[in-house]
């Protein structure tokens, strides 16, 4: 439970990356919903890691 704070603490204090993880789950579900499952759950992986990035990077 305590990795859920810690991760839960990391999108409060960078709304940027609350909105790009929040944006990659809105695609992620159109693209499931679609059904495109394996397609939906690589894209979702690819832009939470690229959002992380991006936080660290501007920090």
């Amino acid at each position: 439970m305590k990795w859920v704070k810690k991760v839960y603490g990391l999108f409060v204090e960078d709304p940027l990356l609350a909105v790009l993880g929040l944006g990659s789950l809105l695609i992620a579900f159109i693209l499931s919903h679609v059904g495109l499952a394996q397609l939906s759950g690589l894209v979702l992986f690819i832009f939470i890691a690229a959002s992380i990035f991006i936080s660290l990077r501007r920090s």
